[in-house]
């Protein structure tokens, strides 16, 4: 639901859409694209320590290995990610900074459809990259993802409720407890 007009204008205009949460008091708001970013770092540090740590007891020296490899860590992202979306509303880096990711529609709980969206459109060129990698296209695949990133962060930023493109195809919005 949408509430009337902030202070200084209407809450659209200014991209400070207020949204209303019905199963909480607490209202909601855009996140700031500073604490999305710095949120992202904290998982991406967490996810990498338990790649690491899951990661080393598949050797990657052979193909069949390094794919195999690939695929779980890849699973391990999408758990991490997926799981606490749906479960919390938001992944450990996000609740450090008081952010949820929520349907964009009505302010709810991702489903694990919406979840299983967003984390394709957002990392799913990161994993077909890792699939590639004993390719002689591997360094096209992987520039082409980091350009790809970029892209999002693109999105993100110039979007009035910061929006990224990977929210948009999910149905998301990123957004800060105001209340």
């Amino acid at each position: 639901m949408l509430r009337g007009i902030v202070p200084g204008g209407s809450a659209v205009e200014e991209g400070r859409l207020i949204l209303s949460v019905q199963a909480a008091s607490t209202a909601l708001a855009p996140a700031a694209m500073g604490a999305r970013v710095v949120a992202f770092i904290v998982d991406g540090i967490v996810v990498i320590i338990l790649q690491s740590v899951i990661g080393s007891i598949v050797p990657d020296a052979t193909i069949i290995g390094g794919l195999t490899r690939a695929i779980i860590l890849a699973v391990i992202g999408f758990g991490y990610f997926a799981y606490s979306w749906t479960a919390w509303r938001a992944s450990p880096g996000q609740r450090i900074f008081g952010l949820v990711t929520v349907n964009a529609a009505d302010a709810s709980t991702l489903n694990w459809s919406q979840a299983a969206k967003r984390w394709a459109f957002l990392f799913g060129p990161g994993v077909l990259s890792s699939l590639f990698q004993f390719s002689g296209v591997s360094a096209i695949v992987a520039l082409l993802a980091i350009l790809y990133a970029v892209y999002l962060l693109y999105t993100a930023a110039t979007d009035p409720l910061n929006q990224g493109f990977h929210d948009k195809q999910a149905g998301t919005l990123v957004a800060m407890k105001t209340g």
